[in-house]
């Protein structure tokens, strides 16, 4: 039985599972239907109008050595269960999930630490289900509903929380090989040009691949590089 808090509204689940970090279990589940301080990746406002699914997921894993490969994680688990509910959902590195070439999911995780030292890991997806409009959220996004797909925040919950703790200790203890081909069956960007914004230096160049530890591999005109974080544009 998982630990699942629920809240009509909260600021933001990630913030919620950060102050009460000392109280809670591991795996703990925290929900809410609205959030009113909603953040993406970058520290971006994430729009949190009800008929969205917004989690935070506290997590308490062995050792720290692959939390980002856990974000990715969760991106192939909602991708995964968006297609067993009938989306044709894939994935933009690192962690977003598209369909329709619409954004439906974003994913902020957060580490948490202390004097002591590494605490724990809240990872806060947040899934489009039952809007009707988002053309104010400033990019192109789409939920379930606006792809013809009739189902509620519960049901996808449940097929996201199955997914992603059916592969989450394996992933905990030996990182992104575990999910590497199943996240490169649904990465549609194999050879194609991208642009990488990463806050420093944009990058720019080919997709030859992800590697093992999750980095994105571009042929650049100075050569091949791995890209760890930053916005993957088309």
């Amino acid at each position: 039985m998982r630990n699942i808090l629920r809240f009509d509204e909260l600021d933001s689940t990630i913030t919620y599972a950060k102050q009460h970090s000392h109280s809670l279990a591991d795996k703990t589940v925290i929900v809410a239907k609205r959030q009113t301080a909603g953040r993406g990746r970058f520290d971006r406002k994430w729009d949190s109008q009800e008929g969205g699914l917004y989690l935070g997921i506290w997590l308490k894993p062995r050792k720290a050595d692959f939390l980002p490969n856990l974000t990715q994680l969760m991106a192939l688990a909602v991708c995964l269960s968006l297609r067993k509910l009938g989306a044709d959902a894939w994935l933009k590195w690192p962690n977003d999930v598209l369909a329709d070439g619409k954004k439906i999911c974003g994913i902020l995780s957060e580490a948490v630490a202390s004097s002591s030292g590494f605490e724990g890991l809240v990872i806060g997806p947040g899934i489009n289900v039952r809007q009707t409009n988002l053309s104010h959220v400033g990019q192109p996004a789409v939920s379930l509903k606006m792809l013809g797909i009739e189902t509620d925040e519960e049901t996808v919950m449940q097929h996201l929380l199955d997914t992603f703790f059916e592969r989450y200790e394996t992933v905990a203890e030996n990182g992104f090989p575990v999910i590497r081909d199943e996240y490169l069956k649904h990465f549609p960007y194999i050879g194609k040009e991208v642009h990488i914004q990463n806050g420093v230096r944009p990058v720019g160049g080919a997709v030859q691949t992800i590697s093992p530890e999750g980095r994105l591999v571009l042929q650049t005109p100075q050569g091949v590089t791995e890209i760890s974080i930053g916005d993957m544009m088309v």
